[in-house]
Formats: structure tokens, sequence, C-alpha cells
């Protein structure tokens, strides 16, 4: 019975570690909210080619492709329309 814990152990560890990046939006306090076409077209102006949009963990889940063909997500705020970014997010190099 020990053995089998101990092996289900570090899957337990890995998809919580999944889940902590994974980030997640709360409700609008004020009521107010950014809709789905305004973070559609946020996107957009930010340059991004939008392939699908939808509602995720309370968020705005925008996927599509950079200039460059690569492909991308960014996740919306709905109550404040800011890009939410997991917390061990860290700028990539240059």
């Amino acid at each position: 019975m020990r053995s089998i814990a101990l092996m289900i152990l570090p899957v337990v560890l890995v998809s919580q570690g999944a889940l902590a990046d994974s980030p997640s939006c709360a409700a609008a306090a004020s009521g107010k909210m950014t809709t789905l076409e305004a973070a559609t077209q946020q996107a957009e102006t930010l340059g991004y080619a939008v392939n699908k949009a939808k509602r995720s963990k309370g968020c705005w889940k925008i996927e599509g492709f950079d200039r460059n063909g690569a492909e991308i997500e960014i996740t919306f705020d709905p109550g404040s329309g800011e890009v939410v970014k997991p917390r061990d997010w860290h700028a990539p190099a240059r």
C-alpha cells in the first residue's frame, strides 16, 4: 500500500503545479465587465490574428497567431480588461 502511495504522489504534485500555471480571474466586483468582443479587438490591436475566443476559468481566453505565424494564447481579465499572466511568468530574454 505504501509503494502505491509513493507512485501516486509525484502525479498529484505535478498536476497541482500545472494548475498554478493556469491563471484565473475573479468576478468583477463592480459588475462592470469587458465583453468578449472587446477582448478580441484588443488582441487584434496588439497585432494578433484571433482564431478562437472563449471564457475559461472566469477569464477571456484568446487563441490565435502572432505576426510570425506562431501560436499564441492571451488571457484577459473581464473586469479590468488587463492581460492576465501566470504567477511564474517571466518575460523572454532578449
